[in-house]
């Protein structure tokens, strides 16, 4: 995108003789980490030139050597001046035309000026929405960068440079891309500060995890020119050392993706794959609705949406769940449920808004199980219920301290059984609980539903319960109209 300056912002933007205004270090910075330019008119050089302050005229022409001039700017003829009914009683007035007849003819995108005149001019020929004032642009450039991002917990964001490229954690991906192109790649990724998600030490020697990502706008993704719109979240690089596979970090890493998807507003996410080196990979982003969609060299490309598109075929709930994790379907067909846990399930369950991720040791991974990494999770209980059922919503209500509802799940599957067998083989992938823990838990017909973990929101207490007509206390599963659904969702904070 290439933005032009108006002279009023060109000269205290490299004026150096006195302090600089934060929105123009603001709008530099925004600039620069977007790939925009910013270029001027080769005729502000005569509107410099007029400059009486000869110290400033100076100063201010040999820095503006650095930006790109428009080139071959279009002409202005006087039957152009006249239909759009600009005057020209000055110098000044013929480059603010001259700047606006850039803008118009399509020579940039936006012009950036604080003169009064020049949004008058703009707004008589209908290009007023592509002229910003200072504050204006400084907002708009802040908007297109990548919002700020809290990883979850037992997650770091680091820069690829942070790391030792030739340290044995990337052994294998040496050998599945060549070695020579990996280390160039990385080596070029670095350079342009890329970042990614990990575990890792504090210091970044002992990397046991990564995720390295990319924002895109609109990208070809696909040999045979599959495009997907909008704003687009590549995972470039998806690895779990051996030292701690089977503690679900991918799911982990997958969860810090759709977190990211949801905070920078992206409508899909891809990754590269090899059917020969990537077979769990491709497992497990296929479990949370990533399609193939054609071949890019010899690997194959997986996308997901992030919302459903407008023509898309209605999908049941859990289907729907899958597909476009995080988002789920709520609508009047879907029944829900609030659940109680106690503290010290819920801490374990959701660690994420745990009491302990507030800690000094919150964000060591080794302090998480299995099942505070996954989205797939499980949950026991003697609830003689039989209503629960696949696609349901789930809201955990947790008892005891906080007494507030803060997490949200859709139902896989709900079984009643008393066969330890059976329910471990349905939990083991989801919980360390051990085969004679969940024996004693079996003594009695046990309910095991298996959810998937959507969101968690700001904490509805147990105070608005009696608002929307839910009566306390909430001892065992209780299932709550639509309406009162909606009216607790409702009390969330925006």
């Amino acid at each position: 995108m290439n933005i032009l300056l108006d002279t009023n912002i060109l000269i205290p933007l490299e004026d150096t003789s006195r302090e600089l205004d934060p929105r123009l270090a603001e709008l530099r910075r925004g600039v620069d980490q977007l790939g925009y330019r910013l270029v001027i008119h080769p005729a502000q050089l005569e509107d410099l030139n007029r400059d009486r302050d000869e110290v400033r005229k100076a100063i201010v022409l040999s820095r503006v050597q650095q930006y790109n001039q428009i080139p071959s700017p279009p002409e202005l003829l006087p039957e152009d001046r006249d239909r759009n009914g600009w005057t020209e009683g000055s110098d000044n007035d013929r480059i603010d035309n001259l700047l606006l007849h850039a803008l118009n003819r399509g020579a940039v995108h936006i012009l950036v000026s604080n003169d009064e005149g020049i949004h008058r001019k703009a707004s008589r020929i209908g290009i007023q929405a592509q002229v910003y004032r200072l504050d204006q642009i400084v907002a708009f450039v802040a908007g297109q960068r990548e919002k700020p991002f809290k990883v979850p917990y037992g997650i770091r964001e680091r820069y690829l440079h942070e790391f030792d490229v030739q340290k044995p954690f990337f052994d294998s991906l040496r050998v599945g891309y060549g070695a020579t192109e990996f280390n160039r790649w990385y080596a070029n990724s670095s350079s342009k500060q890329r970042k990614c998600w990990c575990i890792a030490d504090e210091k970044a020697h002992d990397l046991q995890a990564l995720c390295i990502y990319k924002q895109e706008t609109s990208p070809v993704i696909t040999d045979d020119g599959v495009q997907l719109d909008g704003t687009v979240l590549k995972l470039c690089t998806l690895k779990v050392g051996e030292s701690i596979r089977g503690r679900k970090v991918g799911e982990r890493l997958l969860y810090t993706a759709f977190n990211y998807a949801i905070v920078n507003r992206v409508d899909h996410i891809y990754v590269h794959t090899n059917t020969d080196r990537h077979e769990h990979l491709i497992s497990l982003v296929q479990d949370y609705g990533f399609q193939k969609v054609g071949k890019y060299g010899a690997d194959d490309v997986y996308a997901k949406a992030m919302k459903p598109a407008v023509n898309e075929i209605p999908l049941g709930a859990l289907e729907y769940a899958i597909r476009h994790h995080p988002h789920f379907r709520d609508d009047v067909a879907i029944k829900k449920f609030i659940i109680p846990i106690k503290p010290r399930y819920h801490e374990d369950l959701f660690p994420d808004i745990s009491a302990f991720s507030a800690t000094l040791f919150g964000n060591d991974p080794s302090f998480f199980s299995p099942q505070s990494n996954t989205i797939k999770k499980a949950y026991l209980c003697h609830s003689k219920t039989t209503k629960v059922s696949e696609g349901d919503l789930l809201l955990f209500y947790r008892t005891g301290d906080r007494r507030s509802i803060e997490a949200v799940g859709v139902v896989e599957k709900a079984i009643r059984t008393q066969d330890p067998n059976l329910a471990m083989s349905l939990v083991s992938k989801r919980t360390v609980f051990s085969q004679e823990s969940v024996s004693k838990l079996l003594k009695k017909p046990t309910l095991i539903i298996l959810f998937r973990l959507m969101r968690y929101f700001p904490g509805i207490p147990s105070s608005q319960f009696e608002k929307v007509g839910i009566k306390e206390p909430i001892q065992t599963i209780r299932q709550i109209s639509h309406q009162e659904f909606s009216h607790l969702m409702s009390t969330i904070p925006s």
